[in-house]
């Protein structure tokens, strides 16, 4: 059977080295060249976060590993939070914030739209909040949240920041420092490139100076431990559990063709092709569920031509294609299609397949001009594969 292109908005397909690396046998997760291999994992992170006074922690699980760390590490029940909640994604940060018995408001906006400034700085200078949290790039509605105002607002008022970046590091522009971000978690499945499995976080080193160890109430979700490990076992095995030493491998190296390739060419290609992919769907009538000026460019989320039904073009892209989309998941479930660019599937061959096969699909029965679609995909393109 031939293979399927995988589109979603993470996993991605792993290209050949990173790949090759899951394949090979497995070494200890411990020892000289296990630390090595760590540091030298450290650092690279350390570049990739843009936070100069951080640590850095490649924890093992899902991006939602390194999220509750950071909130049980820095907050406690009697603190205050407030999340922007535009999406799935920023609702869930909302439960996870109220499981942990923290005091959490929400801004609430319209799926895809930005959140409302005035009000959010209304909560902040109303009363203490601990922390603010934000999705950077939302997958539920394809759009990105303004982390830049955002950070200066809530350093404003006294708050700390903290970032959702697990569908935007390594893809979207994300300087840390620049935009005020005191804790960022990302995800290695996404668009660096690599397997599931590897959370990484940044945390500022004088937020976590600050926190008092006897009131974090948990042991692996508790940054401090990493750090005593680091600090105590640092020069035979500087993480506290046991991590896939294959799967560490395989992250290790899609981080290093991060910089190999460059972090501000990557974020170019991802801005080239998010780009492309919207001209080219509006030019097939097409809706992105964001607005131009608000959409990210590592997924495109967008409802189909009048008379067409998203949950059946996604099927149809499946089996008759072999392309694997995204339906829409929370309030957009069965409205919208949405096809994951990030990492290795930010690229024009994609691009221009998924293109061709939905206007396929449309000119069964409507006037399509697939031809100009896929002109406009390449135009938008143009200067960056040529």
């Amino acid at each position: 059977m031939k293979a399927k292109r995988l589109l979603i908005p993470g996993p991605v397909p792993l290209e050949g080295r990173i790949a090759e690396e899951l394949a090979k046998p497995a070494v200890p997760h411990y020892g000289k060249q296990w630390v090595e291999a760590y540091r030298e994992t450290e650092g690279l992170l350390k570049k990739l976060f843009r936070m100069k006074d951080s640590r850095v922690y490649p924890l093992a699980g899902p991006g939602h590993v390194g999220l509750e760390a950071v909130v049980t590490t820095l907050l406690r029940p009697e603190d205050k939070a407030l999340v922007i909640d535009n999406g799935f994604f920023g609702r869930r940060l909302r439960e996870m914030l109220d499981a942990h018995g923290i005091e959490a408001f929400s801004i609430h906006s319209r799926w895809g739209s930005p959140p409302d400034m005035r009000r959010v700085e209304e909560v902040l200078s109303s009363r203490y909040i601990r922390a603010l949290f934000a999705v950077h790039s939302e997958t539920s509605t394809g759009m990105i949240n303004p982390l830049r105002e955002l950070g200066s607002l809530a350093h404003e008022y006294g708050s700390l920041f903290v970032v959702d970046a697990v569908s935007s590091l390594g893809g979207l522009d994300l300087p840390c420092d620049d935009w005020r971000v005191d804790a960022c978690v990302g995800a290695s499945q996404k668009c660096l490139g690599a397997a599931p499995g590897i959370a990484p976080a940044a945390v500022r080193s004088s937020i976590l100076e600050g926190v008092d160890p006897s009131e974090v109430k948990a042991w692996y979700f508790n940054l401090l431990t990493w750090d005593r490990y680091s600090d105590e076992w640092g020069n035979w095995h500087p993480q506290p559990t046991t991590i896939s030493t294959n799967v560490f491998a395989a992250f290790k190296v899609a981080l290093e063709a991060v910089f190999e390739e460059g972090l501000d060419r990557r974020v170019e290609r991802h801005k080239t092709v998010g780009r492309a992919y919207r001209e080219a769907m509006r030019s097939m009538e097409f809706r992105t569920v964001a607005q131009e000026e608000d959409c990210s460019d590592t997924v495109t989320c967008v409802r189909p031509p009048t008379g067409f039904d998203a949950v059946e073009l996604q099927k149809r892209l499946g089996e008759d294609f072999g392309i694997l989309v995204a339906g829409g998941i929370g309030e957009l479930k069965g409205e919208v299609l949405r096809i994951g660019h990030m990492g290795p599937t930010a690229n024009l061959q994609d691009l221009l397949s998924v293109v061709e096969a939905l206007g396929s699909i449309l000119k069964e029965s409507k006037d399509v001009d697939v031809k100009s679609a896929l002109e406009v995909a390449t135009s938008m393109s143009k200067g960056f594969f040529d």
